[in-house]
């Protein structure tokens, strides 16, 4: 959901903030006053093309900032791109510069404008600018009809079989190719396997070599050393064990009198036996530490050989003996290539089988759900003034095991009667994919994952009783997801939780747009007024607008308030903050 939209010399445009919030806010005001830049705007936060031509006369850049709502989408989207999560909130910014270049934020960090088209897809549908509109793009045309039918079951188990076709495949293509090329890698393979083999490193050798080298390396200064510690514990004058020796003697003798330092004499006792055990095991180590200059030099040796072979490979010990394995795998595979390839080639062929029982499967979900989806599109179209609109759901099936199923599945749009349907992106333009969108989103009210609808004169081409069954669907989807609309007819702005007037004046001598937020109740009255009647509102005007207000409420059921766009402390604020 889009929380709140910050312009800043765009066009007419010199400042303005608008808070959005949830339901349906409604867009208004005369021919030219700058609505349309509003919706251009948000399509530059989307990735869209950035024109320095929009850029306000005098002013050497534009900026537009928009804070949406924090969904799991975009949640994990800022985690794949390593971008700040701020919270419930994702700041969006779009700069451009009078020499055309332009640069992007999301929540403070720049990115490249590619970047936050890929981030920002889905999250807005702009109906009337086909190339925000996430609807009219057939590569989603699939996704959108296997979540209408609610398909997630049969199409896991569609991947989950062709995931196991791929996998049988990549193993056929790294044993198929140029025999001379195989016999070449199998050498190589047989090189780095008889240099591992010949070196024949153990577990852990190089750290046990290791310990061993300073050992030998150290014989003669360790033989000193332990020596001259012997001496120290054991020797005859002013020795450890010679002096504790002493001291306990004394000790116990004060025991006959004071049998208090018996835990004296006791942890004298244990340090003396501890003493004379280190004693002789310092003998046992001196006695049995030799120089031996040969060991020396093969412990060397056959260290330096086992960190050499390391380095080659950029790996240790522990990697090194995985590879033996790895290429010893490797190359019983290409020696046994053959036996390998029929195995492949019988596991490939039941792998293909059963993923196409499977796709098979799925294609009959898709067509069974087609049909339906197809009805409820076109229900909607008849009662938006296009009942003689063609729209159709083609699943055309295929053979070919691709990762999306065996059909490719496309939607198929004709406004006029006798014309042959032809793709949806070629034909709806206007206030016939205004509408389209409505219907289609009517349709997909449960499944669709957008947050936010831009339907620009969704009215366009409709008058009377029609224009207020428009304004009634788009209530109804303003229900599941936020509509902003932008729109001419008094009985669609009825139905508004929030109304935005947008009108042109003079500062100083200049011209520039601004948005009001109309209060529920006499401004929203007059404004309905003024659609109707034009440049003069009349008394009856007033009335009828009053009317229709009534009747709107009838029709949606509305009981609550009328919401506030711009509550104290709500997205302006929040836009304020992060500029």
């Amino acid at each position: 959901m889009l929380l709140g939209l910050r312009i800043s010399n765009v066009a007419v445009i010199e400042e303005v903030e608008v808070a959005f919030g949830a339901g349906l806010t409604v867009l208004t005001g005369e021919t030219g006053a700058g609505k349309s830049i509003l919706v251009d705007s948000l399509g530059l936060l989307l990735g869209g093309r950035a024109d320095a031509d929009a850029i306000r006369a005098g002013c050497e850049e534009a900026s537009v900032e928009g804070v949406f709502e924090r969904t799991p989408i975009l949640a994990t989207r800022l985690e794949e791109l390593g971008l700040p999560d701020l919270g419930d909130e994702v700041l969006v910014r779009r700069v451009v510069g009078r020499s055309g270049r332009a640069k992007a934020y999301i929540n403070g960090s720049m990115v490249t404008v590619g970047v936050l088209a890929r981030f920002m897809r889905g999250a807005v549908d702009i109906a009337g600018q086909h190339e925000h509109v996430s609807l009219f793009d057939a590569g989603l045309h699939r996704v959108l009809l296997d979540r209408y039918g609610q398909l997630e079951e049969p199409l896991a188990t569609y991947m989950c079989d062709y995931e196991a076709v791929a996998d049988v495949v990549a193993r056929m293509e790294a044993l198929g190719g140029d025999e001379s090329r195989l016999r070449e890698r199998a050498e190589f393979l047989r090189f780095q396997l008889d240099e591992i083999s010949k070196l024949d490193p153990e577990p852990g050798e190089d750290t046990r070599l290791d310990a061993e080298r300073k050992r030998l390396a150290g014989s003669e200064k360790l033989k000193r050393q332990g020596a001259e510690a012997e001496l120290l514990l054991g020797g005859e004058e002013a020795s450890a064990v010679e002096t504790v020796g002493r001291a306990l003697g004394l000790v116990n003798e004060a025991v006959k009198c004071d049998a208090t330092l018996e835990p004296v004499a006791q942890s004298l006792g244990t340090a003396l036996a501890e003493l004379e055990e280190a004693q002789r095991r310092l003998n046992r180590y001196v006695e049995g530490l030799e120089s031996d200059p040969a060991r020396l030099g093969e412990v060397e040796d056959r260290l330096d050989a086992i960190k050499r072979l390391c380095r080659k490979h950029a790996t240790s010990l522990e990697g090194l003996l995985q590879k033996r394995d790895a290429l010893e795998t490797e190359l019983s595979t290409l020696d046994n290539r053959q036996e390998v390839l029929e195995e492949l080639a019988q596991e490939r062929k039941t792998a293909e089988e059963r993923a196409r029982r499977s796709g098979e499967a799925l294609s009959r979900a898709r067509v069974a759900c087609a049909g339906t989806f197809g009805s409820q599109v076109r229900e909607g179209l008849g009662m938006l003034a296009l009942g003689k609109a063609a729209f159709e759901v083609r699943v055309t099936p295929g053979n070919q095991l691709k990762a999306e199923g065996l059909d490719e599945v496309e939607f198929f749009f004709s406004a006029n009667p006798g014309e042959p349907a032809r793709s949806l992106a070629k034909v709806a333009s206007g206030g016939e994919a205004s509408r389209l969108l409505l219907a289609l989103k009517r349709a997909l009210a449960d499944s669709d994952g957008c947050g936010c609808y831009i339907l620009d004169e969704a009215d366009a081409g409709v008058s009377g009783a029609i224009a207020d069954v428009v304004g009634r669907m788009i209530k109804d989807v303003s229900g599941h997801r936020q509509v902003l609309c932008i729109t001419h007819l008094p009985q669609v702005a009825a139905y508004a939780d929030a109304h935005l007037l947008i009108r042109k004046g003079l500062k100083g001598e200049r011209t520039v747009s601004e948005v009001v937020s109309l209060e529920a109740g006499a401004e929203r009255t007059q404004e309905l007024a003024r659609m109707m009647s034009g440049v003069e509102v009349t008394r009856e005007a007033l009335g009828a607008a009053e009317a229709l207000v009534r009747s709107a409420h009838r029709a949606s059921g509305s009981t609550r308030a009328r919401r506030d766009p711009t509550p104290e402390g709500g997205s302006r604020s929040r836009l304020r903050r992060s500029a």
